[in-house]
């Protein structure tokens, strides 16, 4: 029986400190993971405000249903709309909103149940314009603030100012 590495062994764990040690001390020292998720919750926030202004369904949705304009929060968490501080009817994003927020979470690697809240603000002006080339158009300018609550931190994202542009009797025709 060869000794040596028995020898060995016993003179390493004299050395190097115990392994749950190390572990417990490299946990507290470099907090990757909440780094991580803290960047992927920002990155998030940023990104829902785009997803809002990228979908081309979203201002007719609002024509069709709130065109005199005004502030609309959008909870993507409780699938509710407010516009004015009066409750409205849900639009169709919100649900669009909700589906794809779950994803990105699910993609991320974030549990859900430590998400407290998730809204949208819109502060948009709509009005009735005629132009000589494209006629009549009901256009809207709104700017998008989002939201996001989680462990007792708030990220924030916004996008600049957009303008959504819907000739009547054609379907959404946007650009900013």
């Amino acid at each position: 029986m060869n000794i040596r590495p028995v020898l060995w062994l016993a003179a390493l764990t004299e050395c190097v400190p115990p392994f749950a040690i190390v572990s417990q001390i490299g946990q507290t020292a470099w907090p990757v993971r909440d780094k991580r998720r803290r960047r992927a919750l920002q990155t998030v926030a940023n990104s829902l405000c785009n997803v809002i202004a990228a979908d081309r369904r979203y201002p007719n949705e609002v024509r069709r249903n709130h065109p005199e304009g005004g502030r609309l929060v959008l909870d993507i968490l409780e699938r509710r709309c407010t516009l004015n501080n009066a409750r409205v009817d849900t639009i169709g994003i919100v649900d669009r909103l909700s589906s794809w927020f779950h994803n990105e979470l699910y993609d991320a690697r974030i549990p859900e149940n430590g998400i407290s809240s998730v809204r949208v603000d819109v502060e948009y002006t709509a009005a009735e314009r005629t132009y000589l080339a494209s006629g009549r158009v009901w256009e809207m300018h709104f700017s998008l603030r989002s939201e996001i609550g989680a462990a007792g931190e708030s990220y924030v994202g916004t996008t600049p100012a957009c303008t959504a542009a819907i000739p009547y009797g054609i379907g959404a025709i946007v650009a900013w």
